[in-house]
Order: structure tokens, then sequence, then C-alpha cells
């Protein structure tokens, strides 16, 4: 099953796509526009066989919701209208901290790193969730 993660973000969403096996996540080329994410979505999800979406869903240090969390899950319900498939969500509280250090190690500033940070982040939520399915 081939699965599509999103880090959801108000200007773009940061993208990462499981191999066939579900096994290995990763990174998407590009982030997904904010503005039109929908198509952008869709055409992932018909070029790439996708069988389910994985959403993060960021919560406060604590574990509790915050504004972010519920203008995320805003954004699953309308992805839930706009495609027939599963839709799960994952905290991913710390999936863009963990992108952002290992993208410091690499040598990259924050200039560097904003367009790449998203999907790096999404692809550290997959491969979480992949290797918690798998064991």
């Amino acid at each position: 099953m081939r699965i599509l993660a999103l880090d959801w973000g108000t200007v773009r969403i940061g993208a990462a796509i499981s191999d066939e096996g579900g096994k290995i996540a990763f990174p998407f080329e590009k982030f997904i526009d904010g503005k039109d994410f929908i198509s952008e979505i869709k055409t992932i999800i018909e070029d790439r066989q996708i069988e389910k979406i994985l959403l993060g869903i960021p919560m406060s240090l604590a574990g509790q919701e915050t504004s972010s969390t519920k203008a995320a899950k805003h954004f699953g319900e309308a992805l839930a209208r706009a495609f027939q498939i599963p839709i799960e969500y994952f905290d991913e509280r710390f999936s863009s901290k963990t992108a952002a250090n290992m993208l410091s190690a690499q040598g990259l500033n924050q200039k560097q790193q904003r367009g790449e940070v998203d999907n790096l982040a999404a692809q550290t939520m997959l491969q979480t969730y992949l290797d918690t399915k798998n064991n």
C-alpha cells in the first residue's frame, strides 16, 4: 500500500510518499502550495496510486490540541470530502524540529531550509509511522 504523508502548513504543505511495500518513506520532489492543494494532491494520488493519506497533526508539547491542531483537522476534513481514500491522523509534534536539525547538520541555514524542511518533516513522520506499523 502506497501512503502519502502530509505535513500541513498555512503557506505550504510538506509531502512524502512510501514505497509500494510500505517500508520506506521518500520526501516528495517539491512542497505543495497551500492555495491549490486539492488539485496538486489529486494529481499525486492518481499518478502514484496512493491508497491512504497520513496527515500530521501538530499538538502542544503537553499533548494538547492547539489552534494549529484544529486548522490541520479542518484541512483533513477538506481532504476527506475531496478524496475517497482513508485519512489517518498522526501526532507530528517533533517532525519539523527533527527535519530542521538534520538540515542544519548538513550546513543549510534557515533560508536554505525553507523549501526542504516541510517535505523532510513529512518523510520523518511517515517513516516513524511505517516503522511502528511494520514492527
